[in-house]
C-alpha cells in the first residue's frame, strides 16, 4: 500500500507541479496590475516566511513569475525545478518542528480508523536541515503547494506556470504536511480517491483576509494594529471557522472607518476615566468586551488586557505618555 502511495503521490507532483508549458507566455505587457501573494508555514506552527504583500506583475504573467519577483524582492532564497514548468523545492527558512495539535489529532484518528502508518516522523529527507523548508522534510507526502483565491478543482489541476495571474488575485503558497489534507484542498483534488486522508476539516475561505492583511496600515500601539494582529493569528489557525474569519476583517475595518484610539473603550471619541473603569470591570468579569472594545481595551498591545492597560489610560488622560 504504501509503495502504492509513493508511486501515485510522484504522479500527483508531476501532474500538478511539473506539467506543461507557461499558458500565455507571448502575452505582451501592458502595463503593470497588482495581486495579493503570501508564503505560510502554518502547518508547522511558525507562521509566515512571507507575510501577505502586493505585487506588481504584467499582463500574461503566471504564478511562478509573481513568486519568483516576490521572493527575490525580499531576499528569499529558494529551490526550484524549471526543466519542465516550475516546481517549487524548497525555500530557505529556519523553522522548529510545532506542528499543531489539531492536525496530530486528526492524523491520529485517520490512522487509528484505517490501521496505517503514522503520518509524522517516518519519512525525513535525508538531504533535511532546519535552514530550509521543501519537499519530504516532514513527511514522505510533505511539501510546497499553492491556491489563488477561493481554491477549485479546476485550479488546483493548474502548475505555478500555467496559472496567469489576475488584477487583485490572493496567492497563498503553503507548506502541506499531507497533500493538502490539512490546508483544506485534499478532497478538491481528488486524493482520497489515490488512498490519502480527506480534508481533516472544514477550512474557511481567508482571500479577503488575506488581501486585508497585505494592504493594512496600521501605526504603533494602536487599537488597528491588535486587530492586524489578530487577522495574522485568525490566518494561521488553518481551522477558523467562516464567521471567525470574516469577524476579523470587520473589527479591523471597522476601527480604521472610526479611528478610534486606544483606550477608548466606550468609544465616545474621548478618554476619560470611565474607560480605565471600564477595562477594570472586564478585568473581573463584571463585563465582557466585544472585538472591538477587546482591541481598543488592549492600550499596551500585548495582547492582554490587565490592570497596566486602565494604567496606561490614566497616563494618557494626564499626559504622562502620549495618546
Amino acid at each position: 500500500m504504501k509503495k502504492l502511495k509513493r508511486i501515485a503521490a510522484a504522479l500527483m507532483s508531476a501532474a500538478l507541479a511539473c506539467s506543461a508549458l507557461t499558458i500565455n507566455a507571448g502575452a505582451q505587457e501592458t502595463g503593470k496590475h497588482k495581486a495579493v501573494i503570501s508564503v505560510e508555514a502554518f502547518t508547522i506552527g511558525c507562521g509566515y516566511v512571507l507575510e501577505p504583500t502586493e505585487v506588481e506583475f504584467n499582463e500574461g504573467d503566471t504564478v511562478d513569475k509573481l513568486f519568483t519577483k516576490a521572493l527575490d524582492d525580499n531576499n528569499i532564497a529558494f529551490e526550484a525545478s524549471t526543466s519542465s514548468g516550475f516546481y517549487l523545492e524548497s525555500i530557505d527558512f529556519p523553522h522548529t518542528e510545532n506542528i499543531p495539535s489539531y492536525i496530530t489529532d486528526k492524523v491520529i484518528s485517520h490512522d487509528e480508523e484505517t490501521g496505517e502508518d503514522m503520518l509524522f516522523g517516518e519519512e525525513i529527507d535525508e538531504d533535511y536541515t532546519p535552514e530550509s523548508l521543501g519537499q519530504s522534510d516532514y513527511t514522505y507526502f510533505s511539501g510546497w503547494m499553492y491556491t489563488v483565491n477561493a481554491p477549485t478543482a479546476e485550479s488546483l489541476s493548474l502548475a505555478m506556470s500555467q496559472y496567469e495571474v489576475h488584477d487583485d488575485d490572493v496567492i497563498r503558497i503553503q507548506f502541506s504536511l499531507d497533500c493538502g489534507s490539512e490546508i483544506g484542498i485534499a478532497n478538491l483534488m481528488g486524493m482520497p480517491i489515490y488512498g490519502f486522508h480527506s480534508d481533516f476539516y472544514p477550512v474557511a475561505d481567508k482571500t479577503e483576509l488575506t488581501r486585508a492583511i497585505a494592504r493594512a496600515n496600521a501605526s504603533e500601539n494602536s487599537p488597528q494594529l491588535n486587530a492586524l494582529n489578530k487577522m495574522k493569528r485568525t490566518a494561521a489557525n488553518l481551522p477558523a471557522a467562516q464567521d471567525e474569519v470574516n469577524g476579523a476583517v470587520n473589527t479591523f475595518n471597522e476601527l480604521v472607518r472610526r479611528d478610534i484610539k486606544r483606550g477608548d473603550v466606550n468609544l465616545d471619541g474621548t478618554l476619560s476615566i470611565a474607560d480605565a473603569i471600564l477595562i477594570q470591570k472586564n478585568i473581573v468579569n463584571i463585563i465582557k468586551f466585544n472585538d472591538i472594545e477587546a482591541c481598543v481595551a488592549d492600550a499596551g498591545c500585548d495582547e492582554n488586557i490587565s490592570v497596566a492597560d486602565a494604567i496606561t489610560v490614566q497616563k494618557i488622560i494626564t499626559g504622562i505618555i502620549a495618546s
